[in-house]
């Protein structure tokens, strides 16, 4: 193994729950009732594109991918939502796990209708599913901490690079009324690690970036443009890089037939190493593992049912060759409002939403945020999505079997999975141009 393979380059995704708006209090001066009015947006860009519209059918009935059922309608919600012909990629982790502290701050028709679209019956559930997700981070942590190092030249633990974080904090705006209740800062602290923080309203953005540059390593420098008038805002941020297993070695450039036929230049890497490998009519995949108990995984063709073709996989002699790649994704346009909408939990983002355990004043959810990045090359991934397996010195001898061939030359999907007893999918994505 060379240092490379541990020094490389890494995976970063964030989402920003933004932002639980507050609402003035109901009441007029003279007593009267009157429906509180949504502060106008703080970045107003009227021509934004706008979601379109998707049947629920067209997602509860998804091809089942193999994770949980939130992960699979999401995924195949971005594609019918207009992302069908492009490269893009998403984190379900960082998404369910900026709702979790949303949980923990509801009540009512509010908390049950997003513990239904979660597919948890009660909040304990949904502890127990983040007590993993940071067991996960543990593992991690505990593979770098035991590795032999001395094999090294100059070397040690403190000096790796690999990483992988989950972490998560909140925000408040101190120049609006009401705060974050103190029973709610104590419950997302024990169960989801999250820090709070607060800021003047022209100051809010600036520190949520700020801290959101610092958890993902630079990846992702900024979330928000102007927050001035958001009362509170959610914030997750997830951080991975690892190295190969096996190395990659870099191949040049070499022709990709893109979705629509056009052949393009990209540079490729490869390794011909065993690996866990299927291959059916409709289906070759091969899981490529990191370091840390990571794998990614490469499908070239139909991925129904995704979990069960990894169980049939077969450790095999595979000479991989993939594209590295940059890919890069922004849901800032109401996207992960329409899918949570669609799925049921309306509640949250009207005037009556019910997040009163959570902060001093009446909220609603007005935005939620997404940046995802991937890079891969040939020493490992770095960002939100990367394929880079591109062959240049072939097997590795000696080798008596003749090796499975697998080469991304054309669209192809990939899965950054968190490996154990129940695989968290940390990083969808797909490369099509």
């Amino acid at each position: 193994m060379k240092l490379k393979t541990i020094l490389c380059t890494g995976l970063a995704v964030l989402l920003v729950f933004s932002c639980l708006v507050g609402c003035q209090s109901t009441a007029t001066p003279n007593g009267s009732d009157e429906q509180p009015t949504a502060p106008a947006s703080s970045d107003p860009t009227p021509t934004e594109p706008k979601t379109p519209a998707v049947p629920l059918a067209a997602i509860t009935n998804a091809k089942a991918l193999g994770f949980s059922a939130f992960d699979n309608q999401l995924v195949e919600f971005l594609k019918q939502a207009g992302r069908a012909d492009e490269n893009f990629t998403v984190s379900p982790l960082s998404f369910k796990a900026a709702l979790a502290m949303a949980v923990l701050g509801a009540e009512g028709e509010t908390q049950t209708q997003l513990l239904n679209a979660l597919d948890y019956q009660n909040v304990d559930q949904l502890r127990a599913w983040y007590a993993t997700v940071l067991e996960g981070v543990d593992d991690f942590d505990a593979f770098f901490d035991n590795l032999d190092v001395s094999e090294f030249s100059g070397s040690s633990r403190e000096e790796r690079t690999a990483a992988y974080r989950v972490v998560n904090s909140v925000w408040s705006n101190k120049d609006l009324p009401g705060d974050f209740r103190p029973a709610f800062l104590d419950d997302i602290r024990k169960t989801c690690h999250a820090e709070a923080g607060s800021a003047p309203a022209a100051e809010l953005a600036d520190a949520v970036n700020a801290w959101v540059k610092e958890q993902t390593n630079g990846l992702i420098p900024a979330i928000l443009k102007d927050a001035s008038n958001y009362s509170a805002v959610l914030v997750n941020a997830l951080y991975l890089k690892s190295g190969w297993a096996s190395a990659f070695h870099e191949l040049g450039d070499r022709p990709f037939t893109t979705a629509s036929g056009q052949i393009v230049q990209k540079p490729f890497m490869n390794q011909c190493a065993d690996l866990d490998y299927y291959k059916d009519e409709q289906t070759q995949l091969v899981r490529v593992p990191l370091q840390g108990g990571v794998s990614m995984i490469f499908v070239l063709g139909d991925d129904t049912g995704l979990a069960d073709k990894l169980s049939k996989a077969e450790n095999k002699l595979v000479d991989v060759t993939v594209p590295m790649f940059d890919v890069e994704t922004t849901l800032d346009h109401k996207e992960l409002v329409d899918y949570l909408k669609l799925v049921g939990c309306e509640k949250m983002f009207s005037t009556d939403a019910e997040f009163a355990p959570m902060y001093e004043r009446p909220l609603y959810v007005d935005d939620i945020v997404q940046k995802a990045k991937v890079h891969i090359d040939e020493e490992g991934l770095e960002a939100a999505a990367v394929t880079a397996i591109v062959m240049t010195e072939g097997c590795i001898e000696p080798e008596p079997e003749t090796p499975e061939i697998f080469c991304a030359d054309h669209p192809f999907s990939f899965y950054i999975v968190k490996d154990g007893a129940a695989p968290e999918l940390l990083f969808w994505g797909q490369i099509v141009n």
